[in-house]
């Protein structure tokens, strides 16, 4: 299987970048003070995420850890449950101009989204593989006409971040907003980012298994202010700023920071959710997010117990997740056991650009046209290294129907 995964990871067409922590070598009595040190910081684990956090972080005791873990928001069955009777909430651009596409070329393009969304192939998961969709929300608390609803925020973060523990990778799947897509509750075709707006986080969860075809095992959910503090709260973190993006961000309250810097909750904020400097938008967006995360991540592998607790005042009570207490406590059991913080990580966008192709109106707004199977069957062997999705050589897209065309995906 191994093999198999190295050459499936060669055809990513997104840069896959691995990140390691460097350590000094320790002597044996150095490196047993610090097994206990690092063991000290006990069994809590959360993830976290706005734009792009993940925190993986360990507390102390049983009680500590509850005291936590009860400041979550977790789902409740009311939540869950999807009001298809209400307005749906879509820019009215986007429903005049998508609604609109000629009705022979639209008619067929609609329909091979639809059957693949409900065709009911089975959805792939793995024992040793845990799914958990990272959702961030721009409802703030800044802002009273969305504060405490997430829902109502758009998730232009929607992010898989999967732990794969017989492999010891951590995979991160960016899952684009722009996405056209068919929502079957709904029976109607929007943008991904429509879904989480119109049904809850747990609706898009379901939408992006029927699309591509995988488990997800949950979600976590959290808003814009957690990100910020959760960045002051470490002192910064460490990016490489490309200087046009430096240039790009300038204004009149100052000159942005280029090269590697330190970047303040504020300004990473700034550098996450810029789209207009790349000419492929969402695309480049997307990585800035992964390469946030990956500095946030680097920089809590050093934090203190006293920095971690801060973190996590701060942080939980803006997070809402289905997953239960229970489960949360045995993922952080696993992480300590099999040392999750050790694991490399790996990154992808979906789709990518073998499975994606824009289609622009005739006033611009414009949508990703994607190629499902191809993508579903992609975005299986990054998670999985297999796939149960067979495609013929000879078929019918989403993409092709359009008049569109993208790169043939090399074979193996």
């Amino acid at each position: 299987m191994d093999d198999k995964m190295n050459k499936n990871q060669e055809n990513m067409d997104e840069s896959v970048v691995e990140f390691k922590e460097t350590e000094k070598t320790l002597t044996p009595e150095e490196l047993k003070k610090e097994k206990r040190r690092k063991r000290r910081k006990g069994i809590f684990i959360f993830f976290v995420v706005f734009m792009s956090v993940i925190l993986i972080s360990l507390g102390t005791v049983a009680a500590f850890v509850f005291s936590k873990l009860g400041k979550i928001n977790y789902e409740t069955p009311e939540q869950t449950t999807v009001d298809t009777k209400q307005e749906f909430v879509e820019k009215e651009e986007d429903i005049v101009e998508f609604e609109g596409i000629d009705d022979a070329t639209g008619s067929s393009f609609r329909e091979i989204l639809k059957n693949w969304a409900t065709n009911g192939g089975k959805k792939m998961s793995g024992k040793t593989v845990i799914n958990i969709l990272l959702v961030g929300s721009d409802a703030s608390a800044k802002d009273p006409t969305r504060a405490n609803s997430a829902d109502s925020g758009n998730t232009d973060v929607m992010m898989l971040a999967s732990v794969d523990i017989k492999n010891e990778t951590i995979k991160l799947v960016s899952f684009m907003r722009d996405s056209y897509t068919y929502m079957d509750q709904f029976d109607r075709y929007a943008k991904l980012n429509a879904a989480c707006a119109n049904g809850g986080p747990s609706y898009l969860v379901e939408t992006i298994e029927n699309d591509y075809k995988i488990e997800i095992d949950g979600y976590v959910m959290v808003d814009l202010d957690s990100f910020v503090q959760v960045i002051d709260l470490l002192g910064g973190v460490n990016v490489n700023v490309p200087q046009y993006i430096a240039n790009y961000l300038t204004n009149g309250n100052g000159v942005f920071p280029g090269g590697n810097v330190v970047l303040s909750g504020e300004q990473a904020l700034r550098f996450c959710r810029v789209r207009y400097s790349d000419a492929d938008g969402d695309v480049s967006r997307t990585a800035r997010q992964r390469q946030v995360i990956n500095a946030i991540i680097q920089k809590c592998k050093g934090a203190s117990l006293g920095e971690i607790n801060a973190i996590a005042d701060v942080v939980l009570a803006n997070v809402r997740t289905n997953i239960s207490q229970k489960t949360i406590l045995s993922y952080a059991a696993k992480a300590v056991s099999d040392n999750w913080a050790s694991f490399t990580i790996l990154e992808m966008t979906m789709p990518d650009k073998y499975t994606r192709a824009t289609y622009t109106s005739a006033s611009t707004a414009w949508i990703w046209i994607v190629d499902y199977p191809l993508a579903a069957q992609t975005t299986q062997l990054f998670l999985y290294g297999e796939t149960n999705i067979t495609l013929p050589e000879e078929r019918q897209t989403a993409i092709s129907i359009m008049g569109k065309s993208v790169p043939k995906k090399p074979t193996n």
